[in-house]
């Protein structure tokens, strides 16, 4: 019997702290629509997350894009 792959619960960007606005880590659900189907995800940004965080959240949108942080800076850790 094959495990049914369950989504990490990390809502945080690895990258700016910000919220990574991932639909799977918020609802515990792979079934709904997520940013990160529609928006290519910049090489460059992945590679900038440290080892230690990699395969542990995703990237927000502005930072997967290679954008940056949101202008008013990351969300406060919550």
């Amino acid at each position: 019997m094959t495990p049914v792959p369950v989504p990490l619960p990390n809502t945080r960007c690895p990258l700016c702290g910000g919220s990574n606005e991932c639909t799977p880590a918020r609802t515990g659900s792979f079934e709904g629509d997520c940013w990160c189907r529609t928006t290519p995800v910049s090489p460059e940004a992945l590679a900038r997350v440290p080892p230690a965080l990699r395969m542990q959240a995703c990237l927000c949108p502005r930072c997967a894009q290679g954008l940056g942080p949101a202008p008013d800076g990351p969300l406060p850790a919550g």
